[in-house]
């Protein structure tokens, strides 16, 4: 990779640029319908729904407009997507009811936002790829028509929105999508022969939002970085405009990099990185209510406390807030935990995101592969060199998979980025001039744009299938019958059953301070009356008003249980001290 001498700045071609023949614009507009459809469709079928990480970001946001200062700065989630929630519900006020359905709103506002910085991305490309960076040999050979184009990239976004960074997952990586594409369309504008100081005045602040949305996303601009000052022909004027960028990056990191590092004692850009290590390559602890005995793992400095061994019951009511601590904030109760490198267990991981990338990306878009690969082999070391030049694309592409690949591989961490790799590939693709050249490349954007539909219109199917099951609001039921047997927000409650997933406490506005894991749940029904008593009373200890049941065998439910709505949840009222039950 080496820095290359722009062609002329595509500004002097801005009359042929402007030559939009109406049937295009006809085209852009369908396609921008159909991904609006797709996202409003799949957020409303998701509207009663959150996820997991979700439950944290919403439980932060509420932090931050409450200016509670010490569960707001969270070393493990990043704030932005928590302040863009935490807004929108400001706007929204919606009832607790509504609150799940007000998130997937925003969800699709999110998405609107990431289909408009995707198609400025692809726009721009698509004019550097008719425009610039053409030998005077290639400017009669073939490549994709404008609309194919079109098609072929809007079917890549669907795609992405449906199957790898889905719409309705409340998470921020639609977010980082939408900025990591303004960020390529910069890059690339660079590359055209757009480097002044705009450009990098421009870069910097997109490179500070997009850590503030992902903390993986600090080392990921220093990838950008490098990118873009490859893309300036002058070593001096390159030395200056990156430094400019790289220090309004950093300018907007340093406040949340500040505050979380004085609320872990050390310098740190955050602490998911490390804790996923362990968690998810050396295996060494459990996600959640880890103990001491594993060396291997390190020193617990704030472990869940243990109450009772059969069953075994976990208590975490302080000093962490939010609906369930031990998700809330990871860094706290992992406080301790040292990821180490073992050769073994890092080659398990690579081989285990590598089956993830062949299972998630290679097979749902097997299709366009196969037309490409034709079109790559037929334009043979040409076409080899042109993807090279297409380094500020891929490159960075690559380089994102693969650092989540070194951890853990989730389709909605790199689908943007497997769409800049796509973007480098397609746009380098020229075939000699010729009527069979012309219906091959229209042949494989066809063939490779309704494989990645159909793929999609899987998923959607999969929904419609799910539909009256997701037409229910559950976890509003469960939240509604504690509010009616007197529990009231901001009291506290066990779970008798795992609680990483209680949207429902979410909703009541109580505090899970404890939970009895799944697997002990069956130890816990198995108990005789008197037993159970003793289980209960030592909920009450610790402040509990109830405990909640969210897995009941058959037949094993006792007096004293109230069922919750229309759900198979229980609640059972933890009576006062030193009162019979």
């Amino acid at each position: 990779m080496v820095r290359t001498e722009p062609t002329e700045p595509l500004a002097e071609s801005a009359e042929l640029i402007a030559t939009t023949p109406e049937n295009e614009r006809f085209v852009r507009a369908i396609l921008w319908l159909g991904a609006l459809l797709v996202s409003a469709y799949l957020t409303w079928s998701a509207r009663y729904g959150i996820t997991v990480d979700g439950l944290s970001y919403l439980d932060i946001a509420d932090a931050f407009f409450r200016r509670d200062w010490g569960n707001a700065i969270n070393a493990y989630w990043s704030p932005l997507y928590s302040w863009v929630l935490g807004f929108g519900l400001w706007v929204l006020k919606p009832s607790p009811y509504w609150e799940f359905p007000a998130v997937q709103f925003i969800n699709f506002v999110i998405s609107v936002f990431s289909l408009v910085c995707f198609g400025h991305f692809w726009r721009v490309l698509g004019e550097v790829r008719d425009l610039g960076f053409l030998r005077p040999e290639e400017m009669q050979m073939v490549s994709f028509s404008r609309k194919a184009w079109l098609i072929l990239g809007y079917s890549l976004f669907i795609w992405t929105i449906v199957r790898a960074t889905i719409v309705s997952v409340v998470t921020p990586d639609l977010l980082v999508a939408g900025i990591v594409f303004l960020i390529a369309s910069v890059i690339v504008r660079m590359r055209a022969g757009y480097t002044g100081f705009a450009a990098f005045l421009f870069l910097g602040p997109l490179l500070g939002i997009s850590y503030l949305a992902k903390s993986a996303m600090f080392v990921f601009s220093f990838v950008f970085l490098g990118v873009s000052f490859l893309a300036v022909a002058n070593t001096r004027k390159a030395v200056s405009r990156s430094l400019t960028a790289l220090t309004i990056f950093l300018a907007i990191s340093a406040p949340f990099i500040a505050a979380i590092s004085r609320n872990k004692g050390h310098l740190t850009i955050g602490e998911a990185g490390k804790i996923n290590y362990a968690w998810d390559v050396n295996k060494s602890a459990p996600f959640f209510n880890w103990q001491p005995g594993n060396a291997a793992a390190g020193v617990p400095l704030h472990p869940t406390r243990k109450l009772l061994s059969s069953p075994t019951l976990y208590e975490f009511a302080t000093p962490i807030g939010g609906t369930y601590p031990p998700h809330f904030d990871p860094s706290y109760w992992n406080a301790g935990l040292t990821p180490h490198f073992n050769f073994k267990q890092q080659l398990r991981a690579l081989v285990t995101s590598g089956y993830s990338f062949y299972s998630s990306f290679f097979v749902p878009q097997a299709g366009l592969c196969a037309g490409v690969l034709v079109l790559l082999v037929l334009a043979g070391k040409p076409g080899l060199r042109r993807l090279w030049e297409s380094w500020h694309l891929w490159f960075p592409g690559i380089a994102a998979t693969g650092m989540y690949a070194l951890v853990t591989l989730e389709h909605r961490y790199v689908g943007p980025f497997v769409v800049l790799i796509w973007a480098a590939i397609l746009s380098s693709i020229r075939l000699p001039p010729a009527l069979w050249t012309r219906k091959l490349l229209s042949s494989v954007a066809i063939i490779g744009s309704f494989t990645l539909l159909l793929s999609a219109f899987e998923q959607i199917a999969t929904r419609m299938y799910e539909m009256k099951e997701r037409s229910t609001n559950g976890n509003w039921q469960i939240a509604d019958g504690l509010g009616r047997l007197g529990i009231h927000p901001g009291e506290n409650v066990v779970s008798l059953g795992s609680a990483y997933d209680a949207y429902w406490a979410h909703l009541a506005r109580v505090k899970v301070v404890a939970e009895i894991p799944s697997s002990d749940v069956l130890t816990f029904w198995a108990l005789d009356p008197a037993a159970q008593s003793e289980v209960l009373a030592t909920c009450r200890r610790i402040g509990a008003r109830a405990i909640v049941a969210s897995e009941t065998p058959k037949g094993a439910v006792r007096p004293g249980w109230a069922r919750l709505g229309n759900t198979d949840f229980y609640a059972h009222l933890l009576p006062d001290l030193g009162k019979p039950q």
